[in-house]
C-alpha cells in the first residue's frame, strides 16, 4: 500500500525532458513559470505557446501524456507521432520544455513533477484547452500576487459559451454531513476550498512546504480538495481573483465526487482529525464510526486508518484548526 507522502516529491516519477535550449538567467527572466497540462486534442499547440509567450512568459513547461504501450503497430505509430510533434515544437519554441512521463501519473503528480523541475518562485498552472482573457495577467495583478504572497490565486472561469462557472467552492455542513457547495465568485479575493480544475498561480515555496498533491489519492476531485483543505487546516489561503480570467475552448470537465477509496483517504486526512490545544489528533476510537461508512473490509479499513493516523501524528503541529471550525467560521473567514 502506498504511503502518504510526508515531504514534497517524496515519490520520484520517471520522466524525460525535451527542449528548453534557450533559457534566460534568473535576473533576465520573469519570476513566473507556466506549467501547461495537456488533455484531449492538441488544440493548436503552436497557438497556445505563442499566446503564452505574447503574455510575457519566457519559461513554459508542457507536461505531456505518457508514451502509449509499445504493443501493436497503432501504439508504435502514436508514439512516433508524439515524439515528432514534440521535437518539431521544441525547435519552433526553444524556450519551451516538454516533460514526458514514462509512467501514468495523476494530475497532482504531473503538477508536482513540474514544480520540481522549475526554480521560479511563482508557477501558473493551466490546461491546453484554457485561454487567458486579454489582459488577464496584467502587471498590476502580477505585482499584487507577489505582495499578497498567498499559496494560490485561482482564476474566474467561463465556458466556451462565455457562461460564468461556479468556481468558489464553499464548505458546508448539512444535517451533520460535510459537502462542498460550488458558487459563482462575485467578490474579488473570495476564499475557495480548492482551485477549480487545478488552475491558478501557485507560490512554489508554500506549495513545497505544504507537501504538494498527495499521489495516493487518484480521483482528481478528492486529490484537489485534499490539497486545498489541507492548506486551510494548516493556515494557508487559496483565493479567487476577479481580474484573473480564463475560458475553456472545449467542454468544461465534470468532477467525479463519488465516495470512492480516494474519498476515504480525504475524509481521514482532513475531516476526521480533531484539533486540541495546539495539535491535531486522529483518535483511535474514531475507527468504530469510520468502519461501517468506509465500504471496506475491516483489515483494509484498519490498515488505511493506521496509515493516516501516523501521518496526522507526524504533522500534528502543522494544523491550526480542524474541519468543523473551518466550516462553521467560513463566512467570517471570507472577510
Amino acid at each position: 500500500m502506498n504511503s502518504i507522502p510526508i515531504i514534497f516529491n517524496e515519490r520520484k516519477v520517471s520522466h524525460t525532458i525535451v527542449g528548453g535550449s534557450v533559457k534566460k538567467s534568473d535576473d533576465e527572466g520573469s519570476p513566473f513559470t507556466v506549467i501547461l497540462l495537456n488533455r484531449g486534442g492538441r488544440y493548436y499547440r503552436s497557438a497556445v505557446f505563442q499566446s503564452l509567450e505574447s503574455a510575457g512568459f519566457d519559461s513554459i513547461l508542457s507536461i505531456e501524456s505518457p508514451p502509449a504501450p509499445s504493443s501493436g503497430s497503432g501504439a508504435g505509430a502514436s508514439l512516433v507521432s508524439q515524439s515528432y510533434d514534440i521535437e518539431n515544437l521544441s525547435i519552433r519554441f526553444p524556450s519551451v520544455r516538454f516533460l514526458v512521463p514514462l509512467e501514468n501519473l495523476t494530475i497532482g503528480e504531473m503538477i508536482n513533477a513540474g514544480m520540481a523541475e522549475t526554480s521560479s518562485p511563482w508557477v501558473l498552472v493551466l490546461w491546453n484547452d484554457m485561454r487567458l482573457s486579454q489582459g488577464a495577467l496584467s502587471q498590476r495583478l502580477m505585482s499584487r500576487i507577489q505582495e499578497e504572497n498567498l499559496l494560490c490565486t485561482a482564476p474566474v472561469l467561463t465556458s466556451q459559451r462565455m457562461e460564468s462557472l461556479p468556481v468558489q467552492m464553499v464548505p458546508a455542513l448539512k444535517n451533520k454531513r460535510f459537502q462542498i457547495e460550488p458558487m459563482p465568485c462575485i467578490k474579488d479575493g473570495s476564499p475557495t476550498s480548492y482551485p477549480f480544475d487545478f488552475a491558478g498561480i501557485y507560490n512554489r515555496e508554500r506549495f513545497i512546504r505544504l507537501g504538494g498533491f498527495d499521489h495516493t489519492i487518484s480521483n482528481p476531485y478528492w486529490q484537489n480538495l485534499d490539497f486545498g483543505f489541507r492548506a486551510s487546516l494548516w493556515g494557508e489561503q487559496i483565493r479567487l481573483s476577479t481580474s484573473f480570467r480564463a475560458s475553456y475552448d472545449g467542454e468544461v470537465p465534470q468532477e467525479d465526487i463519488s465516495s470512492d477509496r480516494s474519498y476515504v483517504r480525504f475524509y481521514l486526512k482532513n475531516l476526521a482529525p480533531s484539533f486540541r490545544k495546539d495539535e491535531a489528533v486522529l483518535p483511535l476510537v474514531r475507527f468504530l464510526s469510520f468502519l461501517p461508512r468506509s465500504g471496506l473490509g475491516i483489515f483494509d479499513a484498519f490498515s488505511i486508518f493506521l496509515q493516516v493516523r501516523k501521518w496526522v501524528h507526524v504533522n500534528r503541529y502543522r494544523f491550526s484548526r480542524d474541519a468543523v471550525e473551518i466550516t462553521r467560521n467560513w463566512e467570517p473567514f471570507i472577510q
